[in-house]
């Protein structure tokens, strides 16, 4: 089964770039996209992702508040903060939220072993073999 993501950003570019890193893996796919909070939230509903890649400031309800009513919805949906806005400060309060990982947008490299991370280890046929 391929995981399915919900980009949100207000910037068309971002969002973009962010696709074109994630399509990379045949196993990954863009399940929809947003430029706003308010429709991250209808987007989400209709599209069913298993990771939403949220942008923190945003026209309307910033990155947050729309995890918080993504979360309402779906509370345990992993979400990756995405940001300019970095600092301990924001990470906080975004892990207070249920938010599960803040990642700076001056330093995407992690972005990918994160997402690897909060999907958990996938399981081969032949790691089922060997445990058999």
């Amino acid at each position: 089964m391929r995981t399915r993501f919900l980009i949100v950003d207000d910037s068309e570019l971002v969002r973009r770039s962010l696709r074109i890193v994630l399509q990379a893996n045949p196993e990954w796919e863009i399940a929809g996209e947003a430029s706003n909070g308010q429709e991250a939230v209808e987007v989400f509903q209709t599209s069913r992702p298993n990771l939403v890649i949220l942008d923190f400031q945003m026209p309307g309800l910033n990155g947050i508040e729309t995890a918080r009513r993504i979360l309402e919805i779906a509370p345990t949906i992993p979400i990756v903060l995405f940001t300019q806005h970095a600092s301990p400060e924001l990470e906080k309060h975004a892990l207070g939220v249920g938010i599960r990982s803040v990642v700076s947008k001056t330093d995407t490299f992690p972005m990918v072993g994160i997402i690897e991370a909060l999907l958990g280890p996938t399981e081969s046929p032949a790691t089922n073999e060997q445990e058999k």
